[in-house]
C-alpha cells in the first residue's frame, strides 16, 4: 500500500503521467464524493434509530463506516499529491500516510471481523455469549490496536524527496523492503481473505437449510462481501507482488519495472472504490438494519445476526 505518488516515473512518457494522473484523481475524487455522504448516512441511520444498545453487528458496521470516513477524509489529499507533488513537509506526509493505512487496516480487520462473528453467531452461539459485552468492547479496541501497529512502520520508513515533492521509502536493504511488502500481502490480504472464505463456506455447508441461507437477498450479499474485497484488493497486493520481483531480480530497467510504475498509481486508486461501496454492501443492501436481536436461541441469534 505504498503511497500513490510514491513510485518513480522516470523515463515514462509525459503525455501518459499526465494520462494517468487524471484517471487516478478522477476515480479518487468520485470515491470521495460518493463514499463520505454514504458513510456518514450509515453512521446516521444506525445511532438515530437505534433505541437501545447497540449489538455487536451494528457496532461493527459503525466501525466500519468510521474507517471508511477517516480513508476517505484523506483523498482531497492525495488528489493534489497526484497532481502537484507532495507540498506540506515530512511530519504532516507521516501523519497523512499513518491515517491512510490505519483506515484501510481497520477497513480490512473489521470485515474480516464481521466474518468471523458470523460464524460464531450462528454456528457456536454459546461460545460467542461467553465474550459478553465487555470482551466486544475489548476486541474492537484490539482492531485498532493491531491497525495502528501494522500501520506504524510506515512513520519510519516513509520520507518526503523534498526536490522530487513525492514520498519515498528508506529501508535499508533489499531484504527489508521484500519482508515489508510479504507482510503487507500476507496481513492484509492473504489471511483476510482466507478467513472470510473458510467462514462463510462453513456457514453454506452447515447451515444451509436455515435462514441464513434461504434468502436470495443475503446470499447475494455474502458472496458480494467476498467478491467485493477481493476485486479492490488484489491490485494492491498485485502492484505489491510486481515490486517483490524487481528486488528480488535486482533489475530496476527490466519492463516489469516500467509497466508498474505505468499502472501502479491507477491500481492503487481502486482501494478506495472498496470505501466507497461498502455502505452499499454491509448497510443499505439489508432490510432489517434498524432492528435489534430480540431472542437469545441459537436458530435466532443465527437469524439475527445476518439481518442486524
Amino acid at each position: 500500500m505504498e503511497h500513490l505518488n510514491s513510485s518513480n516515473s522516470s523515463g515514462l512518457n509525459p503525455a501518459s503521467q499526465a494520462s494517468d494522473r487524471l484517471i487516478s484523481s478522477s476515480i479518487l475524487g468520485l470515491c470521495c464524493t460518493l463514499g463520505l455522504p454514504g458513510n456518514i448516512a450509515v453512521l446516521a441511520v444506525i445511532l438515530c434509530h437505534s433505541h437501545r444498545r447497540l449489538n455487536f453487528t451494528l457496532c461493527l458496521m459503525l466501525n466500519l463506516a468510521s474507517s471508511d470516513i477517516l480513508c476517505l477524509a484523506t483523498v482531497p489529499l492525495w488528489i493534489h499529491t497526484i497532481l502537484h507533488g507532495w507540498t506540506m513537509g515530512q511530519a504532516a506526509c507521516k501523519l497523512a500516510t499513518f491515517l491512510l493505512y490505519l483506515s484501510l487496516y481497520a477497513n480490512v480487520l473489521t470485515v474480516t471481523l464481521l466474518g468471523i462473528q458470523r460464524y460464531l453467531q450462528v454456528l457456536k452461539p454459546q461460545r460467542w455469549s461467553r465474550l459478553g459485552r465487555k470482551g466486544e468492547i475489548m476486541l474492537l479496541l484490539a482492531l485498532w490496536g493491531l491497525a495502528s501497529a501494522m500501520a506504524a512502520p510506515v512513520m519510519v520508513t516513509l520520507d518526503v524527496n523534498i526536490c522530487k515533492r513525492k514520498f519515498q521509502h528508506h529501508t535499508g536493504s533489499d531484504d527489508e523492503i521484500v519482508i515489508i511488502l510479504v507482510l503487507e500481502t500476507l496481513l492484509g490480504f492473504v489471511v483476510p481473505l482466507t478467513v472470510l472464505v473458510t467462514c462463510y463456506c462453513c456457514l453454506h455447508r452447515r447451515v444451509n437449510q436455515t435462514a441464513l441461507f434461504s434468502s436470495a437477498k443475503l446470499t447475494r450479499l455474502v458472496t458480494c462481501v467476498v467478491v467485493a474485497f477481493f476485486i479492490f484488493w488484489v491490485p494492491v497486493h498485485i502492484v505489491n507482488i510486481m515490486d517483490i520481483a524487481t528486488v528480488v531480480l535486482r533489475d530496476s530497467q527490466s519492463e516489469l519495472l516500467k509497466y508498474r510504475i505505468r499502472v501502479a498509481r491507477v491500481l492503487r486508486s481502486f482501494t478506495f472504490v472498496n470505501s466507497c461501496l461498502n455502505p452499499f454492501l454491509y448497510a443499505f443492501a439489508s432490510r432489517r438494519i434498524r432492528q435489534q436481536p430480540k431472542t437469545t436461541s441459537k436458530k435466532d441469534i443465527g437469524i439475527q445476526s445476518t439481518k442486524s
